[in-house]
């Protein structure tokens, strides 16, 4: 006696969608929350660079320098938002 296995159709109702790498520029993406086609705002906040350059400029007694990296951007981290419903979509760190 012989068996078969009779193949089984599945359908996948899911769209995969590969959204662009978001970091020092604006980025066209498709907002995960409103489903609208933007481009990105950003916002630029201190973060891990910013405060170990601080940090080290402080420890070797830099003191006017130190808070240089403080006024830099492309020192600190990127937040991209939304235009349109202002949800924050994605974070760029750069440490």
């Amino acid at each position: 006696m012989v068996y078969t296995q009779q193949p089984t159709a599945t359908a996948f109702d899911q769209e995969i969608v590969i959204a662009p790498r978001l970091t020092e520029l604006p980025g066209q993406i498709k907002c995960p929350n409103c489903k609208k086609q933007i481009v990105t705002e950003m916002n630029f906040i201190n973060g891990t660079l910013v405060w170990a350059i601080c940090g080290s400029l402080g420890i070797l007694l830099i003191w006017p320098f130190c808070l240089i990296p403080l006024c830099v951007n492309s020192c600190k981290d990127i937040e991209h938002y939304c235009p349109s419903c202002k949800t924050l979509i994605h974070v760029y760190k750069r440490m």
